[in-house]
């Protein structure tokens, strides 16, 4: 036999995998992304949180400077029905209170709107945060904000907005 008929018999037995040979790449690959699935959600909603976290955290601090700025009452409010427990799902907007009278309404100007929060994310406190014109908040307590995942899970974030009007966030261990 010669060595060009030795190398055209080699190349017709090199033309590709086996049916066996496929099926197993498939099982692993199954058994890789049965695995790795969930890993890679928590990862997603870890993410969600801190994003969630980061832009409220970011609006408050925004609506305090537009306060003093501006030298009139600043509201957070939050947009569309509030649901208890989930009073920022469908977003908020800050809005100067241009008619004085400490509520957001239809007249008065929108500063920033703020989109939707991820389905698995809910943000839950006072509906209204209002910043007078120091930047102070109007009441005289802390306003409370917990961000954490819609089907509970153990981690989330608590927002504790001072009268002063300064955001101190903190990791929780317990989202109920």
């Amino acid at each position: 036999m010669s060595s060009r008929s030795r190398l055209q018999h080699r190349l017709r037995r090199c033309r590709g995998f086996t049916l066996v040979e496929l099926m197993v790449v498939a099982a692993v690959l199954v058994i890789l992304l049965a695995t790795a699935g969930p890993a890679m959600s928590n990862f997603t909603a870890g993410n969600q949180l801190a994003a969630a976290k980061s832009t409220f955290t970011g609006a408050l601090a925004l609506a305090r400077s537009e306060a003093a700025m501006r030298g009139a009452t600043v509201i957070v409010h939050a947009r569309g029905t509030q649901a208890a427990g989930n009073e920022f799902a469908a977003g908020w907007d800050i809005v100067s209170d241009d008619d004085g009278d400490g509520v957001a309404g239809a007249n008065d100007t929108v500063l920033r709107r703020f989109d939707a929060l991820p389905t698995a994310v809910k943000l839950s406190g006072s509906a209204d945060l209002v910043f007078r014109a120091t930047g102070y908040l109007a009441t005289v307590a802390d306003q409370v904000y917990t961000v954490c995942r819609v089907s509970g899970g153990s981690d989330g974030y608590r927002v504790t907005v001072t009268p002063g009007g300064v955001a101190d966030v903190a990791a929780i261990a317990s989202c109920s």
